[in-house]
């Protein structure tokens, strides 16, 4: 007597195959590849600055070659200049995620920025290297970064408008002006922060900075916390 061949429990459920990963597409591999080329430059970048970070030493710590950052890139100023505003992403969604109006929210913003910073410390540090290497005049990175903080200054000038409208900022407070300041205080503090946090508290430096912000521009005799 023949006999019948048994089908698998897998081929007679029809799921052969199914539970394989399909292939990742080109466009997938080039996406991952330069997604680990800039994370492997901010890490690098935080760890050693700029100037210290080559093209070769960020293949290697992606475990690519050089020519594979080439590749992608083409120079070392283009892959900074995507690191520069990859790093930035964290404080943007900080920024833009703040509603409201008035002073209230510009103490919210300050605490949220600072808050990014300490949870954050290597993103930030990334940052703000790639920030004062954007000082210098001729620096490739100075477009990437004076927009982003155009675009802060211009969510502070938001605030202060509105609370200038609803009665809980000073109406003889310029908004241009009163940016500035609490972006310089947001900038200063936060470098401290990174630069010697053994030293510098984090909770007192966040409450002396809500404080200096509602000192300097709430309605004199004006109730709040």
């Amino acid at each position: 007597m023949s006999s019948t061949p048994r089908m698998s429990a897998s081929t007679a459920s029809g799921s052969v195959g199914q539970d394989r990963t399909p292939p990742r597409t080109k466009q997938e591999r080039r996406d991952q590849a330069e997604q680990s080329l800039v994370e492997a430059a901010g890490r690098l970048v935080a760890r050693r600055g700029v100037d210290q970070t080559s093209v070769a030493d960020v293949g290697a710590e992606a475990g690519y070659s050089r020519g594979l950052v080439n590749h992608h890139f083409g120079t070392k100023v283009a892959l900074l200049q995507r690191v520069a505003r990859q790093s930035q992403l964290g404080l943007v969604e900080v920024v833009e995620g703040l509603t409201g109006d008035g002073l209230e929210s510009l103490v919210v913003m300050v605490r949220s920025y600072l808050t990014w910073i300490d949870r954050h410390p290597d993103e930030a540090r990334a940052f703000f290297a790639m920030w004062g290497s954007a000082l210098s005049e001729e620096s490739v990175l100075r477009e990437v970064f004076a927009d982003f903080d155009s675009d802060i200054r211009g969510k502070i000038e938001e605030f202060v408008r509105s609370g200038q409208q609803n009665g809980t900022i000073r109406t003889d407070t310029d908004p241009a002006g009163a940016a500035t300041a609490i972006t310089g205080m947001l900038r200063g503090t936060g470098a401290q922060l990174l630069v010697a946090p053994e030293e510098v508290g984090f909770e007192a430096a966040c409450a002396m900075c809500e404080q200096f912000v509602r000192r300097a521009l709430s309605v004199p005799g004006a109730s709040g916390p």
